[in-house]
């Protein structure tokens, strides 16, 4: 492995794109309980943000209960037995309080009075017993991360009927389902009718949100963005009859949390800028919009639609860099990743603080990735192959100089703190990627950039570099294989953003921070992979990386026949590669050397040597390592 190689992928930055709402409502009624169902997340009457979803690989048990019944509190020192038995990193199990009348102390007194060691939430209305078909306490649910009913119904049976309890009780229902979906197996019994007391009867609905009270501004905020005419969205979401008529659509979506399109778990990571992601009261007001039957409300009432804005966010730029002519995208046909070539000509070194895009035809532009080149590599390349630009998948497959970021559908442009800039040598080259995704009909693109240039002295240059899987290997048929790497910070530094990034197999990923005097902390993890759906997250502050600390990425690929976006039929080993069947495993990292000031005499900006140097150690150690294991052994 060459130390251009480790470059070449170093300044990766990928984007976002805002997909179509496309799954179907999955409603229910309170005796019937469904196949599947999407959980929400919710605030717990402590504040704390819970996820009713199934973990990564695992599942989720929901045991609805009262503090008023008899019976569901009896079972609080079983219910503790299990959650101590179980994995917390495969078995999550929650309580759901559905007494109506209770307030957040209550419940918060009555968890601590019976001691509960799992997390709970409250069910007031009764929407999450509605939705699964709760109809009694205690009442146990166990629901995969696919949205699936696996098991439900009584715990155990200790209680033969209300005020009848069994003498000798012989069945553990809700432990042995537990036991045979974490093995991966079917669940002997699927539902076993609970016994217990009836689920209180919630208050009766009164001012249910309206579109003009409420969902409106959501929609503005949040989805017109793409959701408008002419832009990505499939469809408009800008008028009360575009959104009435996709209610319960837009619910479910928001539920799932698959849009706005967000990948961050949302509690995991120090926080980032500009959260695309729905608040959990947005996401309720959305479902009880949908079930109320999407009311209007007073027209009158409705804010004045947002201005979308066709001119620089920024104002101005300094330097406008645009594609020579027209490129052309096919009516249809597989994705596109086209790389153009776009000169400078600058007769100085500048830095940049802030980078703006204007995509030309945001139908088929997916997302944009602009690198900086100093070689004439890329230039070479473009003359290689006809038309304006070259074919390039996860990166412009040249040795590159550095990155200036990159966009996709929701993304803003902003400036970088004062004092940061990115560096743009003079004469380079900077090689925009485009993805582009067909229409349905022909259509053209001239996408453009804007550079906006330091205005003031810059002390700290912003570099990137990244933990990185290089030896990769995912064998075929693997679901779920574990890939794991690391990064040595050679000084101290401050970190400003990371940006995960697998191909098609992945599944999901992690990256974390190990300091050197042990602590850990939490970057970002991305539970539902996606390569459509990448991007840049910038920490809403800069964490302090001391020297010796540890970046950390974990990740799982999906190498099997199950995952559908495969590009191997049957699956066969797969290894590190640029092409679209090859895969990587790398999350980088941005950067600037802690107490650098670029403003001092003599002071030199040598982070970017220094990162060689140490892939030129790592090197050295990966081909030292090599020639041992292909040693013979003697006899």
């Amino acid at each position: 492995m060459h130390g251009s190689a480790y470059f070449k992928w170093s300044m990766l930055g990928v984007g976002l794109v805002c997909l179509a709402m496309t799954s179907s409502f999955a409603g229910s009624d309170a005796v019937a309980p469904v196949a599947e169902v999407a959980l929400p997340t919710m605030r717990g009457p402590d504040g704390q943000i819970v996820d009713l979803t199934a973990p990564q690989g695992g599942f989720s048990t929901l045991i609805f209960y009262s503090s008023e019944c008899p019976i569901s509190n009896a079972y609080s020192p079983l219910l503790n037995r299990l959650r101590g038995e179980f994995p917390t990193e495969s078995v999550k199990i929650v309580g759901v309080c559905v007494d109506p009348d209770l307030s957040p102390a209550d419940v918060l007194a009555h968890a601590k009075d019976f001691e509960l060691k799992f997390p709970v939430v409250q069910d007031r209305k009764g929407s999450i017993a509605t939705k699964l078909g709760a109809s009694v306490t205690p009442e146990a649910f166990v629901v995969d991360e696919r949205g699936r009913i696996r098991y439900h119904g009584r715990i155990d049976d200790q209680f033969a009927a209300r005020q009848k309890k069994n003498a000798n009780p012989k069945v553990s229902e809700l432990h042995d389902a537990i036991s045979a979906v974490l093995a991966k197996r079917e669940v002997a019994i699927a539902h076993v009718p609970a016994v217990g007391c009836p689920i209180p009867k919630p208050e009766e609905k009164v001012d249910p949100p309206t579109y003009a009270g409420e969902v409106a501004s959501i929609l503005q905020k949040n989805c017109q963005e793409c959701h408008r005419r002419g832009q990505v969205g499939p469809f408009a979401l800008e008028t009360y009859e575009q959104a009435r008529k996709r209610a319960d659509d837009i619910a479910t979506i928001a539920e799932e949390r698959k849009m706005p399109p967000w990948k961050p778990d949302p509690h995991v990571g120090p926080g980032f800028k500009n959260d695309r992601s729905l608040s959990t009261d947005e996401i309720a007001t959305l479902a009880a919009w949908a079930e109320a039957g999407a009311p209007q409300g007073d027209p009158e009432r409705v804010p004045p639609s947002p201005e979308f804005s066709d001119s620089w966010a920024l104002g101005a730029p300094d330097l406008v860099l645009e594609l020579t002519e027209d490129f052309t995208i096919p009516a249809s046909g597989d994705d596109i990743y086209r790389c153009f070539v776009l000169p400078t000509r600058l007769p100085e070194d500048v830095y940049v603080s802030a980078i703006e895009y204007r995509p030309g035809n945001r139908r088929v532009v997916h997302h944009m990735l602009s690198y900086v080149d100093v070689s004439g590599e890329g230039r070479k390349k473009d003359n290689a192959e006809p038309g304006q630009g070259y074919s390039c998948f996860s990166g412009p497959g040249v040795e590159i100089d550095g990155d200036l970021g990159g966009w996709a559908p929701g993304n803003e442009p902003s400036h970088l703190p004062e004092g940061i800039g990115r560096s743009l040598p003079s004469q380079a080259d900077v090689i925009v990627q485009i993805h582009y995704h067909p229409s349905g009909k022909p259509e053209t693109d001239r996408s453009r950039i804007g550079l906006h240039f330091s205005k003031k002295p810059v002390r700290q240059t912003l570099h990137w570099n990244a933990a990185i899987k290089f030896d990769l290997k995912i064998p075929a048929n693997e679901g779920n294989y574990k890939v794991e790497a690391a990064w040595p910070v050679p000084v101290d530094l401050e970190a400003w953003a990371v940006t995960p990034h697998m191909h098609l197999l992945g599944k999901n990923m992690s990256m974390s921070l190990k300091f050197p005097d042990g602590r850990t902390q939490d970057l970002i993890r991305i539970g539902d992979w996606d390569f459509g759906w990448q991007n840049t997250y910038f920490f809403k502050e800069p964490i302090t990386l001391p020297k010796g600390t540890l970046l950390k990425v974990s990740a799982h690929f999906d190498n099997s026949a199950d995952n559908p976006r495969n590009p191997n039929h049957p699956p066969k080993d797969v290894t590190w590669g640029e092409a679209t069947t090859d895969e990587m495993c790398i999350g980088f990292i941005a950067v600037t050397k802690k107490g650098q000031d670029l403003t001092r005499a003599g002071e030199k900006d040598d982070l970017h040597d220094l990162f060689k140097e140490q892939m030129k150690e790592f090197e050295k150690k990966m081909r030292e390592q090599q020639k041992k294991s292909q040693k013979p052994v003697a006899n």
